[in-house]
């Protein structure tokens, strides 16, 4: 299958880079200092580090849409393609009950091919956030869901009741990447440590991390 970016989609992730930069080099820079080398994991879209003091992402094609922690409470796994693809569709099954009583943050970003990082039919991503000055604010969506089909790459962000039970993290952020046979890897972070640096916490940040 040719995935590769034609020559508007360079263009478009030219632009998204150079806002990307902007925004937020300087966080990303510490927490790859703090990380360290550690360990690397890749696909064809993702790279993650992993270390004995954090973990980190970050986009082959788009380095600078990064998230990961400066924490030694963070867990890491492999895990099959059934189990990854069952997890995502647990965290599928709360986005169709967060509301603002029991959801503070949930966003979901699943990436099927290397162009979905442009183009919206090969990825699906959601994000709903508690606002309590508007109640009524309803969750923001794009892209297609696909039942049964393991991403390349998918990353679950949340505080929300139930989440535990439904993904084994009530508050932090996960990520699960693709490779070969049944060694897809599975981060857990929690944010509920006084040990863990966010990057999404630090100051001018909001974007999904």
């Amino acid at each position: 299958m040719d995935d590769q970016l034609d020559p508007l989609q360079k263009v478009e992730l030219a632009l998204l880079r150079a806002e990307y930069q902007k925004r937020f080099q300087v966080m990303t820079a510490f927490v790859k200092e703090k990380v360290g080398e550690g360990v690397e994991y890749r696909n064809d879209v993702v790279r993650v580090v992993v270390s004995e003091t954090g973990v980190y992402y970050e986009l082959n094609d788009l380095p600078e849409d990064f998230s990961g922690a400066v924490s030694d409470r963070f867990t890491h796994s492999f895990v099959a393609p059934e189990a990854g693809v069952a997890l995502l569709g647990r965290a599928i099954e709360l986005t169709r009950q967060a509301t603002t009583a029991n959801t503070r943050h949930l966003s979901i970003f699943a990436l099927y091919t290397r162009r979905g990082i442009i183009d919206r039919k090969n990825c699906y991503m959601y994000e709903f956030r508690a606002d309590d000055e508007h109640p009524d604010r309803p969750a923001v969506s794009a892209g297609a869901f696909r039942p049964g089909v393991m991403p390349l790459f998918f990353k679950v962000k949340l505080h929300a009741e139930g989440a535990q039970e439904a993904i084994g993290l009530a508050s932090g952020v996960l990520f699960c990447m693709a490779n070969a046979g049944d060694r897809n890897l599975l981060i857990r972070i929690p944010y509920d440590g006084d040990q863990v640096v966010n990057l999404a916490d630090l100051p001018a940040s909001n974007t999904i991390n």
